[in-house]
């Protein structure tokens, strides 16, 4: 049994009954542990000193199982800041998988699953047709392996599909809804421009037989949006094509999500009695994209990604093992996560799970590698500074936890 598959059978553990909650909001008073702690840690203390350059961002919070089975969420931040601009990147495939399903589900009526095969039609510039997914079983193109390709490999590809799928206008009126009003999704991962992004195209879902049972015509956002930080801008300068523009990068026509609000996003989802409930997904939704987020590339049911050795295990994790490729893997430790890479920014936003040494924590951080400066050359310090700094951290705050469990 692949781990992938095994974890089905442990996510139900995690329901155990704790105190309803909304979303934390964090104060200066949480972040003095991980000032300590980055402070007085080697391999931490060098971007500790420059945490206002490096834009450093970290949310730890720790797991505490009382005796009467309550679960209490204990917070701890360090240079935390919702005014403080980061590209999410990637992390964003999270949540869109996630709406995803939550669309899907409404399709069931029409006979649609997640596993109904589809065709996507080129309806304006910037878009490409689907007939086939080279990079799935049998070529079929379907949700399921748009979602299984974006969180278990970030296939970019699979995040734009996810994002014409469920378009702009579900996707912001459901941040909102859940209580994210500062997370805007607008943008596939492409070289479209924003009014580009704002069209997308039309889907067809076919039974096994091949006859259409489903159409979603192609679509139009036309709600104004407007910047949901006061500044979106980073850097000195700003690297395109022909030349560089001696101005800092305007980041407002693209996509934003707090980190705070990606940690609560994730803790939602793994404990989702612990919150007031939001998402509008099944149990069986819900423990698929826990799987998703917990397997390694070689554990993918898409055949083609788990015999590639281009995708090793390590390659989606940063925390802990600094998308190291051959670096030795912990057996007891289980890591749920999303990560995001672009522009000089890396993130990861984990659930750590131990069970053997009674070690559960989330841990968030993002920061920021360009010494240069200048934004979009595509020569970041992510191997010399930003992947050393982030494993560091997650394996600092493991080997912390391990040790306060053995002074119990």
């Amino acid at each position: 049994m692949t781990r992938f598959f095994f974890q089905l059978l442990l996510l139900p553990a995690l329901l155990s009954v704790s105190p309803l909650k909304a979303q934390v909001n964090f104060t200066k008073a949480d972040q003095f542990l991980l000032d300590s702690i980055l402070s007085h840690t080697p391999g931490l203390a060098d971007v500790w000193k420059k945490a206002d350059s490096c834009r450093v961002q970290i949310i730890f919070t720790r797991l505490i199982h009382r005796k009467n089975g309550k679960i209490v969420f204990e917070n701890h931040s360090f240079h935390l800041d919702d005014e403080l601009y980061f590209y999410p990147a990637s992390i964003v495939k999270l949540p869109l998988s996630l709406l995803a399903l939550e669309k899907m589900n409404k399709l069931k009526a029409h006979g649609v699953s997640l596993d109904s095969r589809l065709s996507v039609e080129e309806n304006y510039s910037c878009q490409t047709e689907v007939i086939k997914d080279k990079l799935a079983n049998k070529q079929k193109p379907t949700i399921r392996n748009y979602i299984l390709k974006a969180l278990i490999i970030s296939n970019n590809e699979a995040y734009n599909r996810l994002y014409e799928f469920v378009g702009p206008s579900y996707i912001h009126k459901r941040l909102g809804e859940m209580g994210y009003p500062k997370a805007r999704i607008i943008t596939r991962f492409a070289a479209c421009d924003s009014i580009e992004n704002r069209h997308t195209n039309a889907f067809r879902f076919y039974n096994s037989k091949g006859r259409k049972i489903w159409y979603q015509p192609p679509a139009v956002f036309n709600k104004p949006l407007y910047p949901p930080l006061l500044n979106m801008k980073v850097g000195i300068a700003s690297a395109t094509d022909k030349d560089t523009v001696q101005l800092p990068k305007d980041f407002s026509n693209m996509n934003c999500f707090l980190l705070k609000d990606m940690h609560d996003f994730l803790e939602r989802l793994v404990y989702p009695k612990a919150f007031k409930p939001v998402f509008h997904i099944t149990e069986k939704n819900r423990l698929f994209l826990l799987q998703c987020l917990g397997a390694k590339p070689s554990e993918c049911p898409i055949t083609s990604i788990a015999r590639d050795p281009d995708y090793f295990d390590a390659s989606t994790n940063y925390l802990y093992y600094g998308a190291e490729r051959d670096i030795a893997q912990n057996s007891s430790l289980m890591i749920t996560n999303i990560v995001g890479q672009s522009y000089g920014f890396l993130t990861d936003v984990a659930y750590f799970r131990d069970v053997r040494n009674k070690v559960e924590f989330f841990l968030s951080a993002v920061l920021y590698t360009n010494a240069s400066g200048i934004v979009g050359t595509g020569v970041y310090e992510y191997r010399t500074i930003g992947f050393p700094f982030l494993r560091d951290l997650g394996q600092t705050l493991y080997n912390y936890e391990m040790e306060r469990n053995r002074k119990k």
